[in-house]
């Protein structure tokens, strides 16, 4: 459904006094530029991580909601009532949390981790206990101890609930970035790997730890995703193939295999030793720890478990314990085991701003927008001063690219090819319309798009843990595609243009995330799409590892983009004429995909983000003038060559 949104424009536009330099010391003329604030596009109701719990005084869920600040919500589960929506200052969102004997909830959310005590009127901000870790996943707990798995290091840490004292164990197996799922039984912290997945159980006193080996036809999946402990036994979903594996720790075996499931949770077990999941069906299935048997429930419809718990509901057809979870959108999912009864209602959780994740200028002269990690697909009408939101038709776009009248788009994950036509209504399904997928080419995130004739050309970034990225060319009209890996060897496509019927493209040295690059230099190659070969390769900036954005100029020259350093390149010769810093970058980083975008103003001028700096630079004279600092790296100009750009979840316009 779109929504209109008002434009929530700043009361007042901020003056910003160009700063002018240059790196070849020619004097840039300083002028004033107008920045104003337009407001958010887009807003999401987004649960990614849950937990529940109950207290003396009731039994609550503990949903995270994403947005540029995340919010805690404490949702009375017997009401289905927000009793309290807390800030989670610096981070965005959550992958899960714990609940301790006492009540007391813990939340991993980015590199932090936060507590709340039961009736506090705001979360205990813990810092980032483990510091360079930047992602926290999923939370376990021995009753005494709080176990955090990590990334980019896959470490685990654990905190003392009574003391807070930290503890670090390390890298959990060596070279494996993710602990993306915890466990926790008989003084042992069970880790789910990636991006290899493995399952490592490590030791809570000593931190010994053995690797608990996969059946060997699931050692070639990427995570394991989701882990539980319930009585001796581990459930274990691997992705991508979604199995739902069950493991006996008392005898060491693997004993089921459930089908697969949507995840992200098997529910803590009922009197009669039922656990319960959900099926990709749609059903909710119940598995007997005892006998080892599945039943499917008379609950259809079941979606994806942020988490599971039981409360207790004062209502006919509801005695005793009933199961409940939460899905992404926000909704509470009833199951009672002795009667049957199921129920679908609305948790009251609210939907926050979303974070913008890319931006361009439509051929409608309409900005439109994607947002991270909920996606959607916003319009900005900067003659009427509104945004139309469309929430659910489009996944998290990691490229836009306008081209002859329509807009393309690269969604992740799966590397799915969209054509939207702006001149016609946004409904899901069908506009924009799905026309491709490079997931059977293990590619996952389109960022660089170009347009060649009838066709439209993608540069991708490859799976978690893989190396290799492609160039694929696709007809929108046929869905043919031709998908070329590894253009350039154990690198990805990160920048595309079109010169003349060859297609110049620009890669960087990282692959998926979990990847360890082998290479140590971006390239330029021109490829011949008639023949299907790479006619050329060279190294355009020394030391650079990615080339983020090409655009083709008036006189056939193409200006290339690294991480804040610009440069010409003639195809015909095939030589580098000139080469400007404008941000300085240190590439000593885990990855860079993208950074700059580029586009030619009114004037000639050559405009756009580098990194975190709005300038234009005069082609013939080189002078640099900086407009803005301090915006992410999402960025567009209009026809009229009025920028717009991003901080956060905050649409910014600027004219010069």
């Amino acid at each position: 459904m779109a929504l209109d949104r008002p434009r929530r424009a700043a009361p007042l536009a901020a003056l910003v006094t160009l700063l002018a330099a240059t790196a070849v010391g020619v004097p840039a003329r300083a002028a004033p530029v107008t920045e104003v604030l337009v407001g958010t596009p887009h807003h999401n109701l987004a649960i990614y991580g849950a937990t529940f719990g109950s207290t003396a005084a009731g039994d609550y869920a503990y949903a995270v909601a994403r947005g540029t600040t995340g919010e805690l919500s404490v949702v009375d589960t017997r009401t289905a009532e927000v009793i309290r929506t807390m800030p989670l200052p610096g981070a965005g969102g959550s992958w899960g949390g714990t609940v301790m004997p006492d009540g007391t909830a813990y939340i991993g959310a980015d590199s932090k981790l936060f507590r709340y005590r039961p009736g506090a009127d705001q979360v205990e901000d813990l810092g980032s206990p483990a510091p360079g870790e930047t992602a926290t996943w999923r939370l376990a707990n021995d009753g005494r101890r709080v176990f955090v798995g990590t990334f980019p290091n896959g470490k685990i840490y654990s905190v003392d609930h009574r003391s807070g004292a930290v503890r670090d164990y390390g890298q959990v197996w060596p070279g494996e970035q993710y602990v993306r799922s915890l466990g926790v039984a008989n003084g042992k912290v069970y880790a789910g790997l990636g991006t290899v997945a493995r399952i490592v159980e490590v030791d809570v006193e000593s931190g010994d730890r053995r690797e608990i080996p996969l059946p060997e036809q699931y050692r070639a999946e990427q995570f394991v995703y989701d882990l539980d402990v319930h009585q001796q036994t581990l459930f274990a979903r691997l992705t991508n193939s979604n199995r739902l594996l069950v493991h006996d720790l008392r005898t060491g075996e693997w004993v089921a295999d459930l089908g697969t499931s949507p995840g992200l949770n098997v529910s803590p077990p009922d009197a009669k030793k039922n656990v319960y999941f959900g099926s990709t069906g749609g059903r909710l299935m119940a598995y007997n720890l005892n006998n080892r048997t599945v039943t499917p429930t008379g609950f259809t419809g079941f979606g994806t478990a942020r988490g599971f718990g039981w409360t207790h509901l004062d209502a006919d057809g509801w005695p005793g314990r009933t199961l409940v979870t939460i899905s992404l959108g926000g909704m509470l999912s009833y199951f009672n085991p002795q009667t049957g009864a199921h129920k679908v209602v609305s948790s009251g959780v609210q939907g926050l701003p979303a974070q913008l994740q890319t931006v361009v200028a439509g051929p409608d002269g309409k900005i439109w927008s994607s947002a991270y990690p909920s996606g959607g697909i916003t319009s900005y009408d900067p003659a009427t001063g509104t945004f139309t939101e469309n929430p659910t038709a489009l996944g998290q776009a990691e490229g836009l690219h306008s081209y002859r009248g329509l807009i393309y788009a690269g969604v992740y994950p799966g590397a799915n090819l969209f054509e939207l036509d702006p001149a016609r209504p946004v409904v899901r399904g069908s506009n924009p319309r799905q026309f491709g997928s490079l997931s059977s080419a293990h590619q996952d995130r389109p960022f660089a798009i170009t347009g060649l004739g009838d066709r439209i050309a993608f540069g991708t970034i490859p799976e978690y843990g893989q190396l290799g990225g492609a160039l694929a060319i696709a007809d929108p009209d046929t869905g043919a595609q031709q998908v070329h890996r590894d253009v350039v060897p154990d690198q990805s496509v990160t920048a595309l243009a079109t010169v003349g019927e060859l297609v110049l493209g620009g890669s960087g040295v990282w692959g998926g995330l979990g990847a360890v690059p082998t290479q140590t230099e971006a390239k330029l190659f021109l490829w011949d799409p008639a023949t299907s070969t790479k006619v050329w390769e060279g190294v355009p900036v020394p030391g650079a590892k990615a080339i983020t954005r090409l655009i083709v100029g008036a006189d056939g020259h193409v200006w290339g983009a690294t991480a804040g350093t610009l440069f010409e390149f003639d195809p015909v010769d095939r030589k580098v004429l000139t080469t400007v810093e404008v941000e300085p970058f240190d590439w000593n980083v885990d990855h860079v995909w993208r950074s700059d975008h580029l586009a030619f103003a009114p004037n000639g001028d050559l405009c756009g983000n580098f990194r975190t700096t709005v300038a234009c630079v005069d082609p013939a004279t080189l002078a640099v003038k900086r407009l803005a600092t301090g915006i992410d790296d999402v960025w567009t100009m209009d026809t009229t060559g009025t920028m717009y750009y991003a901080r956060g979840g905050q649409l910014y316009q600027l004219t010069r």
